[in-house]
């Protein structure tokens, strides 16, 4: 029996020794599980927590991989002690590996064929949907049928869409209702799905991947790049730790055209610069008989004209980033040669496999026609766009093309739009950028300092402006930036400071002028400032350097808190222009309807202080006018619509200082204009809505030749 049996059984140290090596292969195993960093719940210092992996760092970030396989940052700083020790360990033991993963080695189930309808897609349908968008059934005796007649319960079903139409467009964010809703703010009435949380960021990135992919049943092969967050993962861990690094950058503008005549209709031209050169430089040009096509001359006005209302670089609404159609931008050469997901859309020297041509010459009932809106554009806006193509879709010789949104040549004037502003919106606009609004709450730019238009950055703020036109040395904006690398007043007070090539063009561009077109020379940066002119106040003569409210501030003291409040017993908002400034502006901007002169007597008290004065849309006449001329300092005055007549004019002719004047709206008419003669210090009026003719706008721009009138 021994025998028998010892035919079939491995003998004792058979045994010992594949026991052993399976225990060596299962001890291998279980290290090389270690090797990589298990999911685990991080918090901050508040105590807000998320879930996440890390596979890497890059100085004091460390980079982290959610269950979706979307990648996104966090500030070493940015955690709580404990998991700050984590890291740490994890560092000094090598688990945690130095630099960035690529996106491929942290995907799983996207991976390189694109997102999956069926296994990504479908199963979030399923679990927060299809209670509501489901097949028709029998409940109760009867029917029940889904919501808006949309179903989600099949690939066909969900491309169908219902009465209204389809719900995805492939390859279009912005025009598929089924992104939209489920991107709206959580207290919209609209959002979906209405009942439970939002889909959570993952699941909307899976969204918008594959219908960028071209929302296929099937992997398309596209690869639609994620969505890579800057900073904490959780909305409730960017407000404490305050990392939201959105832009918020306003929607394009539509392009406005004025009446012939118009004073926005004028363009300016610097000193030194052909008007024709100027112009076709602002608003795009023919070109000449036997004349190459110039991409920024030729090309881009149109596109800009005629495709930028969809094809736009990224801007942010409402707190949702809203992307340009089919991912296409037609804002510089380089975006438009770049294409999309699906290639080029320019092939130089082929007009066949140049889609942009292709899809404006198609029949305009035609689903992929171009422009959509608006109607085709005219023979000769293609031909120069064929033209372009045939001639090689080359960029613009020396022009912007080739350094904007970098660093201009150095014998290449700097321009305000394609290097000042480019550099503005990537490093300034977190905090200086326009309003928004947030959670309900209106977020407005850190000091009241808006720098994402030229005239924001020229207007400054309540302490004043931020830039002297050639004179970088007493130009904030600049001298802000160069300060030491540990002052606590450097900006831009996150990130890297700017670099030496930056500093320099802000400099040259101060230098050049600071004008919102490029200079007809470059500047040298070490050229000294020229001197600045002396002027004449009613104290003497200052330096130039010096404002006028500068010395209009050293004439009176602040005023007590007991002044200001009895000034404020009629609506009126009494603000000091900053901190230490003793000078006030005061407006009726609440229930102006309802306001009328005996408001302006309780600013008696506080008079010499006033140096701004609104009460535009209030009930005032030419009463609250005379009250306006004995406030001595006064330099700027709304009072725009008003029931302000000529009569009130005459009263102003005691103010030494006015130099802001708004009469839009008002019953002015030429006869009051001849009072506003004698005003030399008067630099703008504006007089739109008013009784006044062009004969009396032209003869108040000869008497005052240094003042902008806009009419």
């Amino acid at each position: 029996m021994e025998n028998h049996f010892s035919t079939y059984l491995p003998n004792r140290n058979e045994m010992m020794g594949k026991g052993l090596l399976s225990l060596l292969i299962a001890s291998f195993l279980f290290s090389s599980l270690l090797a990589n960093e298990p999911f685990r719940v991080f918090k901050t210092p508040s105590g807000k927590s998320f879930e996440g992996k890390v596979v890497g760092y890059e100085g004091q970030t460390f980079i982290l991989t959610n269950k979706s396989n979307q990648l996104f940052q966090v500030p070493f700083n940015a955690l709580s002690n404990a998991d700050k020790a984590y890291l740490v360990e994890g560092v000094k033991a090598n688990r945690i590996p130095k630099g960035r993963p690529s996106p491929t080695s942290t995907a799983v189930t996207t991976g390189a064929k694109g997102v999956d309808f069926h296994s990504e897609i479908m199963p979030i349908l399923q679990q927060r949907c299809n209670d509501c968008h489901k097949a028709p059934y029998e409940e109760n005796g009867r029917t029940k049928k889904p919501k808006a007649g949309l179903r989600f319960d099949s690939y066909e079903w969900l491309m169908k869409g219902n009465d209204g139409g389809a719900i995805i467009e492939a390859g279009d964010t912005d025009a598929s209702i089924l992104f939209e809703v489920i991107t709206l703010p959580p207290d919209d009435d609209m959002i979906m799905p209405p009942k439970g949380d939002p889909l959570t960021a993952d699941q909307i990135d899976l969204f918008r991947r594959w219908i960028l992919e071209g929302a296929t049943e099937k992997p398309s092969g596209k690869v639609a790049p994620e969505t890579v967050a800057e900073t904490s993962p959780t909305k409730e861990s960017k407000d404490e730790s305050e990392m939201d690094d959105t832009i918020r950058k306003a929607p394009p503008k539509k392009k406005q055209t004025f009446r012939p005549g118009s004073f926005f209709a004028h363009v300016v031209v610097p000193l030194g610069v052909s008007p024709d050169e100027a112009l076709a430089k602002i608003q795009g040009s023919k070109p000449k008989p036997g004349e190459a096509i110039d991409f920024d001359r030729h090309v881009l006005p149109i596109l800009e004209e005629r495709c930028n209302s969809c094809h736009h670089a990224p801007f942010d609404r409402s707190g949702r980033l809203v992307n340009p159609k089919a991912s296409l931008r037609f804002d510089s050469f380089a975006e438009v040669m770049k294409g999309n997901l699906d290639g080029p859309v320019i092939v130089p020297n082929d007009l066949e496999k140049s889609r942009l041509y292709s899809v404006l010459n198609l029949p305009e009932d035609n689903d992929l026609f171009m422009p959509p809106k608006g109607g085709p554009m005219n023979q000769e806006q293609k031909d120069v766009i064929k033209r372009w193509i045939e001639e090689g879709a080359q960029p613009s010789k020396n022009t912007v093309s080739a350094t904007k949104g970098g660093i201009p040549a150095p014998d290449e004037p700097v321009s305000f739009t394609n290097h000042i502003l480019p550099l503005l919106e990537k490093r300034c606009l977190n905090c200086h950028g326009e309003p928004y609004v947030k959670n309900g709450r209106t977020i407005k730019p850190t000091a009241g300092l808006q720098l994402d238009t030229y005239e924001m950055v020229m207007k400054g703020n309540l302490d004043g402006t931020i830039v002297s036109s050639g004179d970088p040395t007493v130009s904030t904006l600049y001298q802000v930036v160069i300060l030491p690398d540990d002052d606590p007043e450097l900006m831009p007070p996150k990130g890297d400071p700017l670099t030496e090539d930056e500093r320099t063009m802000i400099k040259r561009w101060i230098l050049e002028g600071a004008g919102e077109q490029p200079a007809a020379e470059a500047a040298d940066p070490n050229a000294v400032p020229k001197p600045k002119e002396k002027k004449e106040l009613a104290s003497g003569t200052v330096d130039a350097k010096l404002s006028v409210l500068d010395v209009l501030a050293k004439r009176v003291s602040v005023p007590s808190k007991t002044q200001i409040q009895a000034a404020q017993k009629t609506y009126a908002l009494v603000t000091q222009l900053s901190e230490r400034n003793p000078l006030l502006r005061a407006e009726f901007s609440s229930f102006a309807g309802e306001i009328d002169d005996t408001a302006i007597g309780a600013l008696g008290g506080i008079k010499n202080n006033i140096s701004h004065l609104d009460f535009s849309r209030t009930r005032m006449t030419d009463v609250a006018m005379r009250a306006a001329g004995g406030m001595q300092h006064l330099t700027w005055l709304s009072a725009r619509n008003t029931l302000v007549t000529d009569n009130g004019l005459k009263s102003l002719s005691p103010l030494k200082f006015i130099s802001y004047l708004n009469l839009s709206g008002t019953k002015i008419t030429d006869r009051g204009l001849k009072d506003l003669y004698p005003m030399k210090t008067l630099k703008e009026i504006y007089l739109w809505g008013s009784e006044v003719s062009e004969n009396g706008v032209k003869d108040l721009r000869s008497a005052l030749p240094d003042a902008k009138i806009l009419f």
